[in-house]
């Protein structure tokens, strides 16, 4: 872990300063951003710290009496020893923060999104958590853009060009529709992340989240020009060429004799070619040997080709096709 920084005081009031002169537009504004800084002893008291980041922090002992970080982002910050009388939080981004042997009284939470947030030892009374909720960690499932093809009775939002931390993106997101009650009494627990185009982009599933699908679409349209949403409905025809068949998806896997044959991999390998081929599988039977011969190893090459051909074994076939097969061995 990065080593802490200490802040003075004389640094944190510049700071504020010139972080309000941010907020409201003026010429000489900086946006206040600690990361990995040790308050300590300082006073905050009053100190309007709104849109503010904080990352990897320690207060300690610190007077945050009336202080105000509306709209703040804090990520592993910790607090020991504060008081946090009347100290207010709206619409902040709190993970992993905790507060241990603080007082907050009358402090005030309202509409913001909490993730792995403590409260050890501390005075409570007149705490007003009003409006907050749990956000969930999605699941980053990162897939091909070919494989979106495959979701033809899916449907989700696509957003494009998400560079940066993934995570950020999925609480951003599910910040804004859960505060424009777009969705309601959920949030998006996995996202696809996929490249096309030379852009990383990510597709959010509509499956097990309860949505407001009119206003998703609004803001859609009123966010197009900052996330490039669309739907995946459209983006899959217009940018991939349209959805597979279904029916080529669950093309059935064609019986292979191959119980009781030469174990060899290699004439494995050419029985279930061939399998393939007669049944107009040509393409599989070529991805399949090249990855068997790229496997390197035994039961790896078995479990690939059972992935292609359905095994059965060479005595429930019919006489007959299997003097054909022996043939055409022989021919060859």
């Amino acid at each position: 872990m990065d080593e802490k920084r200490n802040v003075t005081q004389e640094e944190l009031d510049e700071a504020c300063v010139l972080h309000n002169k941010y907020i409201e537009n003026e010429d000489g504004g900086k946006h206040a951003v600690f990361e990995n800084c040790t308050f300590e002893r300082l006073s905050f008291k009053g100190k309007q710290f709104n849109s503010a980041v904080f990352r990897n922090c320690e207060f300690r002992l610190c007077d945050m009496t009336d202080a105000a970080m509306c709209f703040a982002e804090l990520n592993n910050v910790m607090f020991s020893g504060c008081d946090c009388n009347m100290f207010t939080a709206e619409e902040a981004a709190f993970r992993n923060v905790s507060f241990n042997k603080c007082d907050l009284t009358s402090a005030v939470f309202t509409h913001s999104s909490l993730r792995n947030i403590a409260f050890d030892k501390c005075e409570t009374d007149s705490m007003s958590m009003q409006n907050c909720y749990e956000l969930p960690e999605a699941q980053v499932i990162r897939i091909s853009a070919e494989d979106l093809r495959k979701m033809k009775d899916k449907e989700g939002i696509i957003l494009q060009g998400c560079g940066g931390d993934l995570q950020e993106w999925a609480d951003g997101i599910n910040s804004a529709l859960i505060d424009t009650e777009i969705l309601r009494h959920t949030a998006f627990e996995k996202m696809y992340v996929f490249e096309n185009e030379g852009h990383t982009n990510i597709m959010f599933p509509f499956d097990d989240v309860e949505l407001d699908v009119g206003k998703l679409a609004m803001w859609r349209l009123q966010t197009h020009e900052q996330y490039y949403g669309t739907w995946l409905s459209d983006y899959v025809p217009n940018r991939l060429g349209g959805f597979e068949e279904q029916a080529a998806q669950e093309q059935k896997k064609p019986d292979c004799p191959l119980i009781g044959q030469d174990s060899n991999i290699y004439n494995l390998m050419g029985v279930a070619s061939k399998t393939l081929k007669r049944n107009g599988m040509a393409e599989q039977a070529k991805e399949m040997c090249d990855r068997i011969t790229s496997s390197g190893d035994y039961n790896k090459a078995l479990c690939i080709i059972g992935e292609y051909v359905n095994i059965t074994s060479i005595d429930d076939d019919e006489p007959e096709e299997s003097e054909d097969e022996e043939m055409e061995v022989t021919m060859d």
